[in-house]
């Protein structure tokens, strides 16, 4: 079986809400959570790029946890690829973070600074065939 080759680009601003402020909004993020999910739920299908690398955003460690949990609340819808593009900055630090938070949870995250290996890692197929061999 391969993965996906049709894939979602998203902005940070559809992605990560931000008050006036500057700070994080939460809440309108998990809303746009949901969003996608509806969006790309069967039978769309889609592998996720989301591009951050023009977010100002703050988002802290505790609003990735949060954002995770609400991935976990919509698992069926986000059971494909996610790439994460950033700055190679701190901003790749909170998006590994994301990345290895998510991936513990049974997700298939993975962070990138560079737009071509983000495409090329969504392009790539897997196999999810079992060896019967070790089973004997």
């Amino acid at each position: 079986m391969t993965a996906q080759t049709t894939f979602q680009v998203l902005s940070a601003p559809d992605f990560i809400k931000v008050r006036r402020t500057g700070e994080p909004d939460l809440e309108e993020a998990k809303k746009a959570i949901v969003q996608l999910a509806m969006i790309i739920e069967r039978p769309a299908d889609y592998d996720i790029l989301i591009d951050c690398r023009a977010a100002q955003s703050r988002l802290t460690y505790s609003d990735i946890y949060q954002i995770v949990l609400e991935l976990c609340r919509h698992r069926d819808a986000f059971r494909n690829k996610i790439a994460i593009l950033t700055r190679a900055d701190c901003q790749f630090d909170k998006a590994n973070f994301l990345e290895e938070f998510a991936n513990a949870r049974g997700f298939n995250v993975a962070a990138f600074t560079e737009y071509e290996q983000a495409i090329e890692w969504l392009s790539e197929s897997f196999d999810l065939s079992i060896d019967d061999s070790d089973l004997d």
